[in-house]
């Protein structure tokens, strides 16, 4: 039983760092690949997705600036939630176990990023001798090390460690788990802070103090925050948008007039 749940587990992570150097629409992955991930392990989907969630929210502030990868966000999501479906936990073991597992997963992807890169002036020297064959054939090898290198870190960790984690879950102390859970509530908050700190604007603050009283005062749902969200957006885009045709109409009757005057004058 274990050895299939860790071949699976590798699969999902295969696939998983297959789209995920596909841009933007990686974004929606990791909740596609935590389904999948629980179809193939027998659990419910629901479950899935309300673990990766959870643990999606504790990554919301993780940011990757050029190639520097602070946390391999897709391999803690994927052991995480891997990891809490199998031993039957709560979402807050697998936030618990997701963090530091992603922040080892760096020195995989380092380890690799040594090789891709050494293989830049090979690649150059089969463009210069305009050999397409050796070029493609080095290209699918690299892509082929690179999935071969996280399934075989998925299913090594599952393998080897279900019985190890499962131990260290039980010896937990429930009021430690506890905290745990409360921690895995404020992460979110965290990462949104974090991001806030690269876009905050004093402009978004009437908007910031909206959301926050209508959480707290009230108590409306995400959902409903999230349409007052939108209606607030467009809003302010009709706004702009009005305002900055009313500019441009400024401008161009402005200009005609001195083109006028250009023309009486000469």
């Amino acid at each position: 039983m274990i050895l299939y749940q860790a071949f699976v587990v590798g699969l999902a992570m295969a696939f998983g760092k297959w789209i995920n150097a596909y841009g933007s629409f990686a974004q929606l992955m990791p909740f596609i690949t935590y389904i999948l991930l629980a179809i193939l392990l027998g659990k419910n989907p629901a479950q899935a997705l309300i673990i990766g969630a959870a643990v999606e929210l504790a990554f919301y502030g993780v940011m990757q600036i050029g190639a520097v990868l602070p946390q391999d966000t897709a391999v803690g999501g994927v052991l995480g939630v891997a990891f809490a479906l199998i031993l039957n936990q709560k979402p807050a073991v697998a936030v618990a176990l997701a963090v530091p597992i992603s922040m080892l997963a760096v020195i995989v992807w380092n380890l690799l990023k040594f090789w891709f890169t050494a293989n830049v002036e090979v690649f150059e020297k089969y463009i210069a001798e305009r050999n397409s064959h050796k070029f493609n054939r080095l290209w699918w090898i690299q892509i082929g090390v690179y999935e071969l290198a996280y399934f075989l870190l998925a299913f090594l960790a599952i393998l080897l460690g279900t019985a190890g984690i499962k131990a260290f879950v039980n010896s937990i102390p429930a009021q430690f788990l506890t905290g745990l859970t409360v921690a895995a509530g404020m992460l979110p908050a965290v990462g949104m802070a974090m991001l806030l700190k690269y876009v905050w604007n004093i402009a978004f603050l009437p908007f910031f103090i909206a959301g926050f009283a209508l959480a707290a005062y009230l108590q409306l749902p995400i959902m409903a925050i999230s349409i007052f969200g939108i209606v607030f957006g467009l809003i302010m885009f009709f706004i702009d948008r009005d305002i900055n045709n009313i500019k441009t109409d400024k401008k161009v009757s402005n200009s005609k007039s001195n083109d006028e005057g250009d023309f009486f004058d000469d």
